[in-house]
Formats: structure tokens, C-alpha cells, sequence
């Protein structure tokens, strides 16, 4: 069974600046707290990733694909596992971004979708929510520091 979730978050930022946080794989995972570690391929568009969704460490590889100027997915390759993290990015005021992170997956196994359907999952869902809003944070204080830094 398949779920999807998603989160939103306003960054006080051009959409130019933040677009890289999300195509390096390497950086995914101080974005993301389900992430907890990637390994990036020679090739820029192919990665290793390890995940933790409900206590469980699942690694994959994954693809870069369907980037666009607004938009960046990450999809799991083969048939072990099925993940996409899709980030699309829409100015909405001069210098403002909203970033919307989408996340969907298959859990393994037929006891994650029990727990999942009934709602006793650790909650994915919350994670993606307060990993958006530190994301905003962590961006603009970066971006401020960097500004006194020059």
C-alpha cells in the first residue's frame, strides 16, 4: 500500500538559492531527518540512501529525475522498495520561496501498512512537517549569517 505526504514551508529566499539544498543528494540529509545518510554516485544524478521510517533502516539507490527549473524528484531504483521525495519550488513574493516536499513510498512487508492504515506509525507525516519549518529557519539564519560574514 502506498502513502503519501506532504509538507510546506515559506523561505524567506530566492528560489535560486535554495534549489541546490535539494539536487545534491549529499545535503539531503540535514534537510530531512528521515534521511540519515546518503552516498552520491560519480554520476551527480544517482545516490545511496538510507532511510529510517518507523524504526527500521531501509537502503536503496536512487535517481535524480524529472528536475526542472521548480521542481527536483529523488525515486528509488528497482523493485525492493518504492520511494519518491519530490520538491517543487514556487516564488510568491520578491526574494520568497515556498518549498512543498512530497513523500511517497511502499513500506515492506504487510505489518508497516497495518500500522500505517491505523495510524500507529512513528509519523512520517510530522517528521516532513517539522523538518520543513526547521528547514526555513535554518535557511534564513544561514543566509543572514553569511550576509554579516561579507
Amino acid at each position: 500500500m502506498e502513502f503519501t505526504y506532504e509538507a510546506v514551508a515559506v523561505v524567506d529566499a530566492p528560489l535560486a538559492a535554495i534549489y541546490n539544498d535539494w539536487t545534491n543528494a549529499r545535503s539531503l540529509p540535514h534537510v530531512l531527518s528521515h534521511i540519515r545518510a546518503t552516498a552520491q554516485d560519480d554520476a551527480e544524478d544517482l545516490a545511496r540512501l538510507i532511510i529510517l521510517l518507523d524504526g527500521h533502516h531501509i537502503e536503496f539507490d536512487a535517481e535524480r529525475t524529472m528536475c526542472s527549473e521548480t521542481s527536483i524528484c529523488w525515486q528509488s531504483l528497482g523493485k525492493g522498495f518504492y520511494y519518491v521525495l519530490c520538491v517543487s519550488f514556487e516564488v510568491v513574493d520578491i526574494g520568497c520561496t515556498r518549498v512543498t516536499a512530497n513523500v511517497c513510498y511502499d513500506p515492506p512487508g504487510f505489518l508497516p501498512d497495518i500500522f500505517e492504515t491505523l495510524g500507529l506509525a512513528r509519523g512520517l507525516r510530522f517528521c516532513l512537517e517539522e523538518d520543513m519549518r526547521r528547514y526555513a529557519t535554518n535557511f534564513e539564519v544561514r543566509s543572514s549569517l553569511q550576509a554579516l560574514a561579507v
